[in-house]
């Protein structure tokens, strides 16, 4: 652990218990803005964002926790395309709120408080709780999720939730009359399939590229197979494909499932491999 994350986890132990949620998000939406501003917090598929996604095009950000790939999708899109971010926990929301006012988010990019399923209902979520007492936010996911199992000591870095009431939409519904849709990025905690299974229509009708976090434990805890959330996509001309940006190289690899372990990975339709021709 470097000294600024030794400090920071000195400072949440100090400002939490005398903050209220409201005050402390407001805190650590300075904080994330300051990291996405500097580029100390980075993810290396941003560097994905431009080419999947042109001006006057359409993206998603599921799971936009803090919105670092909102204001990459933003700045793509330009004046004319449209970014929709979905967040539904109402601590992370408020935080993203403000976050996307200090960074200035583009007008293109909406923000909604709200989730993403297969369904639309008001639904629980279990948001895991640092032992400073402060959310972790970026944790949060949908209740009935089997954590008790085996691997639990491996993926399950906290000892108590809080539950919170949140909104979630299927996207059929909630963008019908959408257009241009390029770009998916996905990272909500296992529910992923649910998310994509909620907006078939869509990801049949544009082909979007899909950014997607893989938790094949978290996946299995919604008794979700990996299996099943690949043949989604393959079944409909995708292939999945893992960023390298190491040792000065940066290129989309091929994977199989056999490969996929907890990472960000890459789903492109054969319809869009040339818009990643310099990387493939």
């Amino acid at each position: 652990m470097g000294a600024n994350s030794a400090l920071r986890k000195v400072l949440k132990a100090l400002l939490y218990p005398v903050a209220n949620d409201a005050t402390y998000a407001w805190i650590q939406a300075c904080s994330k803005a300051w990291d996405i501003k500097r580029g100390t917090w980075r993810e290396p598929e941003l560097e994905l964002v431009p080419l999947a996604l042109k001006s006057g095009e359409t993206a998603l950000d599921l799971g936009a926790n803090f919105g670092i790939f909102s204001l990459a999708m933003g700045k793509a899109a330009g004046a004319t395309g449209r970014v929709i971010c979905f967040e539904p926990v109402p601590f992370t929301f408020q935080a993203l709120r403000r976050v996307g006012k200090l960074l200035r988010f583009p007008r293109s990019v909406e923000l909604l408080e709200l989730g993403c399923s297969d369904t639309n209902a008001t639904i629980e979520f279990e948001v895991p709780v640092q032992t400073s007492g402060a959310l972790s936010a970026g944790q949060a996911y949908i209740r009935g999720r089997n954590d008790s199992r085996p691997g639990s000591e491996g993926q399950v870095r906290w000892e108590e939730t809080r539950t919170v009431r949140a909104e979630v939409v299927r996207l059929d519904d909630r963008l019908e009359g959408i257009e241009k849709l390029s770009l998916i990025k996905a990272d909500i905690e296992g529910a992923e399939y649910f998310a994509f299974r909620g907006a078939e229509n869509l990801i049949n009708s544009f082909l979007p590229t899909v950014i997607c976090e893989i938790n094949p434990w978290f996946l299995d805890g919604f008794n979700v197979s990996l299996d099943e959330l690949i043949d989604f996509f393959s079944s409909k001309g995708y292939s999945i494909y893992f960023f390298e940006d190491g040792s000065g190289e940066r290129r989309l690899r091929p994977v199989t499932r056999d490969e996929i372990v907890e990472d960000n990975y890459v789903f492109i339709h054969t319809s869009n491999l040339d818009r990643f021709a310099s990387l493939l």
